[in-house]
């Protein structure tokens, strides 16, 4: 044997020695063994000789159910690694089999995860999605259907949020995920900032909103009226669908056929987002490198007014900062800027049908244990322990019931899930949230570089427009 090759050999045992003790998940085996010299091929067969080998001794001790999750990036990191953990004890006191976790970062890092696991025909065995995410997932034909078995075996439909089942599937009759949490929006507002301000309720319209805002910037102090975030990769779609659809518009036609990212509407949006920033002065202007965990930062520590596109998950960040006790939350404003009403065909969307889901890839050999893990995680006490930690609010309907007796903040968000609207469910969505984070992260560079000018918005549309046309069918 060569030396390299001794080399590659013994690479190659730690590779499977750490596969096998420490929950190395199967994306970062097949780039390690691609490293040390395998082929795509190789490093494929390996993994699949190493998940039979765990998988010998009978029953489910040995195998291992690998789960795809977003990061999370509020400040909760270590938080979330404790949970991992105990969901894989409990998991394994229930099963035998072990869990292995892996993470996204952002829309794009998701879209491609699920693109490179469907293209390989290998990869994590449970998907967490955002709801939008679930259409194009579904586009894949990558994901199991699930039959009325399935979801007895995932709890049953009956255990969760009615609305929130509407996201289960491209259509109602074709479910290929679970709920897991729900994150309707609205608006936090600072009352002590408020009240400094003169302003004795949260604005219904976006020009109050405005108003409300100016009244309460002080540049010379560092609090501005709302914040930004145009270099997230969830937060600006969001902002810019519902003012969209506030004015009449939307972002794709009807039929799914057209796409709609240029016209008049969302033009309009876009602007108006920006003119905070660029004509209005109510927002920091050094914010223009912001993601929503700044902004939100910002707002803990008093120096923003409100804060838009906010869901529970602030709470436990907000009830140990500086505001504690001095904020509240209220619908989003639906009457768009400079109008005392809605327009003809203008839709009064306070918040979108929003969480999280979980979905298994056909693939997996293991789909009975991903069933179990997804009942485990979506039953009552489990339900409740995520809420109380991160925010997020329980899909499981009897968790959300309790906690809205509970506390008059969760109750306001439960209850405006039950009108929520509906974002389209076309499998473009995805690449759609992706292109227009691409145009904020753009303007609000502009912005920063001061070189931005409402003349830019139309080109830079026309561009993520015709992206997503050429993706039409």
């Amino acid at each position: 044997m060569t030396s390299d090759a001794h080399n590659q050999h013994e690479t190659l045992d730690r590779l499977v020695d750490d596969y096998s003790r420490t929950g190395m998940s199967r994306r970062r085996f097949l780039l390690g063994a691609m490293a040390a010299g395998l082929t795509a091929a190789g490093a494929s067969a390996l993994l699949a000789a190493c998940d039979a080998g765990s998988s010998s001794s009978g029953g489910n001790n040995g195998k291992v159910l690998e789960v795809l999750f977003g990061l999370n990036t509020a400040g909760l990191a270590a938080q979330q690694r404790q949970w991992f953990q105990q969901i894989t004890n409990d998991f394994q006191t229930l099963t035998g089999a072990t869990v292995r976790w892996d993470t996204f970062n952002g829309t794009s890092d998701e879209l491609t995860r699920i693109q490179s696991a469907i293209v390989s025909g290998g990869g994590p065995d449970i998907f967490t999605l955002g709801t939008t995410f679930v259409p194009t997932a579904q586009a894949t034909g990558g994901f199991s259907l699930l039959s009325d078995a399935d979801w007895q075996a995932a709890g049953g439909k009956s255990r969760f949020f009615q609305e929130q089942l509407t996201t289960a599937g491209a259509t109602p009759d074709k479910p290929i995920s679970v709920p897991f949490v729900m994150r309707p929006f609205a608006l936090v507002y600072n009352t002590d900032v408020f009240q400094k301000a003169g302003i004795s309720s949260p604005p219904k319209s976006w020009s109050d909103f405005v108003d409300a805002a100016q009244k309460m910037t002080d540049a010379s102090a560092g609090v501005y009226g709302t914040a930004m975030d145009p270099q997230d990769t969830f937060d600006p779609w969001k902002i810019l669908w519902h003012v969209t659809k506030q004015l009449g518009g939307d972002f794709i036609s009807a039929d799914y056929k057209t796409a709609q990212l240029n016209s008049p509407e969302v033009v309009q949006a876009v602007q108006f987002w920006f003119d905070w920033v660029a004509t209005h002065h109510i927002v920091d202007p050094n914010s223009m490198s912001w993601k929503a965990s700044n902004a939100s930062q910002a707002f803990a520590n008093g120096k923003v007014g409100m804060q838009i596109m906010v869901t529970a998950t602030v709470i436990p960040t907000l009830e140990k900062s500086s505001v504690k006790g001095k904020y509240a939350f209220a619908p989003l404003p639906t009457i768009p800027y400079g109008m005392q009403q809605l327009p003809a065909n203008g839709v009064a969307v306070e918040t979108i049908v929003s969480g999280d889901n979980m979905t298994i890839a056909s693939y997996s050999t293991v789909k009975d244990l991903a069933l179990k893990f997804i009942n485990l995680v979506t039953d009552k006490p489990h339900q409740l322990t995520y809420t109380q930690t991160f925010g997020d609010l329980p899909t499981n309907a009897d968790a959300a019931a309790d906690l809205a007796g509970q506390n008059a903040q969760t109750k306001a968000f439960v209850q405006s899930e039950g009108g929520a609207t509906a974002v389209p469910t076309t499998s473009e969505w995805g690449p759609i949230e992706v292109a227009l984070a691409a145009v904020t992260a753009k303007l609000g560079g502009e912005v920063a570089a001061r070189t931005y000018n409402r003349s830019h918005i139309k080109p830079l549309l026309d561009q993520a427009n015709k992206q997503i046309q050429a993706q039409l069918h």
